[in-house]
């Protein structure tokens, strides 16, 4: 079992249910401005976490899945519900495997499920990535962004910098939990991107096929980061599911 490191938090509520947001690669807590206060109101203690490497975290120099797991389930367990966007979902997902009745219902926004080609996937996730870059750039990237959303977007993947972001993809060769997915047995929101998604329609829609209890969608118009780009729609949907 890889050793667990404390993770940096923020939190948003003092509701009696509990709700974990768990961001991804080359992003940070505070990622989450709009998504952590939204479900507060809805009465959940949110905590939103900093991964290992990312925001004010420790660096330990190891990004395995594994690893990034065993920092969530060092945070305990008894989660009303856990969220995880991209890598995080995938840290999610690994905490499951892990530890089946660690939450009992959970959100994957776009989750990294599987790695098909290393060399690919570090190029994608570095591209844009650089000292060089300026909040206008990321905004001229992404322009249906609000500007808080990229601000701290760029302020995250300073945090985190390449080598970080790229061992994330590196450290985890054969990468693949589609079919831990297809087997979850808690209540499951799976979320899909409408433009260059980890989980595409067809995926998602055969996860949905095997397994009921998963709910899958693909917001129209929503980027990888639908949080961000189609926040309105992505927000709506997680409150329906966490009721």
């Amino acid at each position: 079992m890889p050793t667990p490191i404390q993770l940096e938090q923020i939190e948003w509520g003092s509701g009696d249910r509990r709700l974990l947001l768990v961001h991804g690669l080359g992003s940070n807590a505070a990622g989450w401005w709009r998504v952590g206060p939204a479900l507060a109101e809805a009465g959940f203690h949110v905590i939103g976490v900093d991964l290992r490497g990312h925001g004010h975290s420790d660096r330990p120099g190891d990004y395995r899945v594994p690893s990034y797991a065993a920092d969530l389930l060092a945070l305990g367990g008894d989660w009303d519900v856990v969220l995880g966007h991209s890598l995080g979902g995938a840290a999610v997902v690994q905490a499951l495997i892990d530890r089946p009745g660690w939450t009992r219902r959970v959100v994957l926004e776009d989750p990294l499920l599987v790695i098909l080609d290393q060399g690919i996937a570090v190029e994608y996730v570095t591209t844009g990535l650089g000292p060089d870059i300026t909040l206008e750039d990321l905004m001229a990237a992404n322009p249906t962004w609000h500007h808080e959303d990229a601000r701290i977007k760029l302020e995250a993947q300073n945090q985190a910098g390449r080598a970080v972001i790229e061992a994330s993809i590196v450290d985890n060769p054969g990468w693949n939990v589609v079919g831990a997915v297809a087997a979850l047995e808690i209540p499951t929101l799976l979320l899909g991107a409408a433009t260059d998604p980890l989980v595409p329609p067809a995926l998602g829609a055969s996860l949905a096929d095997m397994n009921p209890n998963i709910e899958f969608y693909t917001i129209a118009g929503g980027s990888h980061s639908m949080h961000r780009d189609e926040y309105d729609a992505f927000i709506r949907l997680v409150l329906d599911f966490v009721g």
